[in-house]
């Protein structure tokens, strides 16, 4: 999947949703078909296309405990059920961990933006 075929997905499907991480942290996510909650109880969601240096800046709010992040990016489509959160602009949130089986991987990979 192409770049703009992720973005055209997202505008084109409201359960459409980016999690940016990294390559270590997407091999994790694949291996265990999970992502899992973070220590806060929460699993964090955009529907925004960023560039690695966009994202970090405007996701991870520039913090170098978060650098490298955001090289990798799984975009998977949401079961309409899950409760997602609006937190900000670019944020949305999940309060549980989100099963990869239950939803359907569109990508995953190196962030195509």
């Amino acid at each position: 999947m192409t770049g703009d075929e992720i973005i055209q997905a997202i505008l084109s499907e409201q359960y459409v949703f980016l999690h940016y991480t990294d390559a270590e942290g997407l091999n994790g996510i694949l291996h265990d078909g999970v992502i899992h909650q973070d220590y806060k109880g929460v699993v964090y969601l955009t529907q925004e296309p960023m560039t690695q240096a966009q994202a970090h800046t405007n996701i991870f709010i520039g913090a170098t405990t978060h650098s490298g992040r955001a090289s990798h990016v799984l975009v998977l489509r949401l079961d309409s059920g899950l409760p997602i959160r609006r937190l900000a602009d670019y944020e949305f949130s999940v309060d549980q961990n989100i099963k990869l089986h239950q939803h359907e991987v569109l990508y995953a990979g190196l962030n195509p933006f």
